[in-house]
């Protein structure tokens, strides 16, 4: 009888090439929201609108991208330590499709739905229940 053949650890180099690209994209694009924002300078008072939103909007976007920086920093960390590519919550192996997918992963998916999950019932409860639909 055939033993079944075990999963085939994650190629970590290509992981750790794959992240530090990220990382660089990343990097980059911060560098041109910046320098879109400080070459705008003093505007007319009819387009200060428009610049305000602007300015939120790149704030959000440069948020969201210091979140994906972590995220990043975080998994090449856990390559240096020897604990990437396993499940920060149940600590089973994260499978290779996932981290193909998103190399930064945390979870494995059925961790992940739960951590969204808790997330999304924080989120609720900070905001006070609003019905389904009331929004």
């Amino acid at each position: 009888m055939k033993k079944s053949a075990l999963p085939a650890p994650p190629d970590n180099e290509v992981y750790r090439l794959r992240l530090r690209q990220k990382r660089q994209e990343v990097l980059s694009g911060l560098g041109v929201k910046f320098d879109t924002l400080a070459r705008m300078g003093r505007v007319a008072e009819d387009d200060q609108a428009q610049m305000s939103h602007e300015e939120f909007v790149t704030l959000r976007l440069n948020s969201l991208d210091y979140g994906q920086l972590r995220l990043v920093d975080e998994a090449l960390d856990r390559l240096d330590s020897g604990d990437y590519g396993i499940c920060l919550c149940c600590e089973e192996p994260i499978p290779a499709k996932r981290l193909n997918a998103l190399p930064w992963a945390r979870y494995c998916v059925p961790c992940q739905e739960r951590e969204g999950a808790k997330l999304d019932l924080d989120w609720n409860e900070t905001r006070g229940a609003v019905p389904a639909g009331v929004r």
